[in-house]
């Protein structure tokens, strides 16, 4: 079991994009979802081989400016943060119900005695938040509505996989909903009831689509507490690695031979995180109109820039379309990683295989050959950030030219 939560470009073969278009977004194929355990880390083995280009030479982390013309530092903004987590029951006769982390602003004084929030990894073996409590939906601020984000993980992957990013943004006034993709999680690779990649393809789009139908249904039982803190005017889609592909399908729209999944309108904004664009067609991506960031480190052999970054850059017509480069980035420095691999040893009861195998994945971001990871962090949380705030909330979105002497990224914008 390798740790990392990776997708790959050649999770599907690539597709050709439906002639017509039904009614209504088709069913998600049913599969069968995984017994209900405890989430193992992240694995990294694609579901497929890659058919990408190349892996690119690894480049040496330059020394960030000391004195930068913006602060790329919005890795928490001014509320605390609270973490439920909540099941999506598939009402359709299916057996594909979603395990769902929400992260919400918080209320003043809400966390006052309340624990930090821990991620199960294993039963003993998690990671305790350094800044997330484990309390209710009847603690949001009140200052609402706010805007609902949609995080979808890599293959392989888990919900909270990237907690550091998705934290960040709750703490910035946003509610960010998150599920575990039934069939292609790090459970279902280690019981091996991961389903087919084309399935997963289609699957996963219908599954944003569920948890968004959720959060801005007031009849829902199990996001009622919720719904009312949601502006169902503003929502985004984020993901990373096949993740990301699932991110552009929402815009883009996506069919295979499962059936068709019609681009949610809904969706007003998206950014993809290293993403794995294979099953996408040029004429799907051609399709994207609105707001998009695109983020990915140069060293990332598993989903390479080239073109997995170059080609929706190129072909989607988003307006505003921005893309941030960061150097020495690997795949796994958009997860967290590194922070497992700091954190589970100081548990007297961590497994030792999750241990040995994290630090077995040193290349994939966390070694001293890659961008520094707090680093990497502050970046992509401050771009993300102000992405959202230009989308919903009329800020000024960060300048090229207040960047551009920064060594260590570079950030371009159309």
């Amino acid at each position: 079991m390798a740790a990392s939560c990776a997708g790959s470009d050649g999770d599907t073969a690539a597709t050709t994009p439906a002639t017509e278009a039904p009614a209504a977004s088709e069913a998600p194929v049913v599969t069968t979802a995984p017994a209900d355990t405890a989430a193992p880390v992240a694995t990294d083995a694609p579901t497929d081989a890659p058919t990408d280009t190349a892996a690119p030479a690894a480049t040496e982390p330059p020394e960030p400016d000391q004195d930068p013309d913006v602060d790329l530092d919005l890795a928490h903004g001014d509320y605390e943060v609270g973490v439920q987590t909540i099941t999506i029951t598939d009402t359709s006769g299916g057996d594909r119900d979603l395990t769902v982390d929400v992260w919400f602003p918080l209320i003043d004084g809400a966390s006052d005695g309340a624990a930090a929030h821990q991620y199960t990894l294993f039963p003993d073996t998690y990671y305790e938040s350094p800044f997330a409590f484990a309390v209710g939906p009847e603690s949001i601020a009140s200052d609402g509505p706010f805007p609902l984000v949609i995080y979808s993980h890599g293959s392989g992957g888990l919900r909270y996989i990237h907690s550091n990013y998705t934290e960040a943004l709750a703490s910035n006034g946003y509610i960010v909903a998150a599920p575990d993709h039934t069939g292609n999680t790090a459970v279902d690779r280690l019981l091996e009831t991961e389903v087919d990649g084309a399935v997963t393809a289609f699957n996963r789009p219908n599954d944003v689509q569920r948890v968004i139908n959720a959060f801005l249904d007031p009849e829902s039982t199990e996001t009622a507490d919720f719904v009312a803190s949601v502006n169902p005017g503003q929502i985004a889609v984020t993901g990373h690695s096949f993740g990301g592909f699932t991110a552009y399908a929402m815009a883009s729209g996506f069919s295979n031979e499962f059936g068709e999944f019609i681009a949610d309108e809904r969706v007003s904004a998206i950014i993809t995180l290293a993403p794995a664009t294979g099953p996408l067609s040029d004429d799907e991506l051609l399709s994207i109109r609105i707001p998009a960031l695109v983020m990915a480190g140069t060293d990332d052999v598993t989903t390479p820039i080239d073109p997995n970054v170059t080609r929706p850059w190129n072909q989607s017509a988003s307006s505003p379309s921005y893309r941030v480069d960061l150097t020495a980035a690997a795949h796994e420095t958009f997860t967290d990683l590194c922070a497992y691999q700091a954190f589970l040893p100081t548990l007297s009861n961590a497994l030792p295989i999750v241990i040995d195998t994290i630090n077995e994945r040193d290349e994939a971001g966390c070694g001293p050959e890659s961008m520094p990871i707090e680093r990497a962090q502050a970046i992509t949380n401050t771009f993300a950030v102000a992405f959202l705030d230009e989308t919903f909330k009329g800020s000024e979105m960060i300048k090229i030219d207040e960047v551009d002497e920064q060594t260590d990224l570079v950030f371009q914008a159309e």
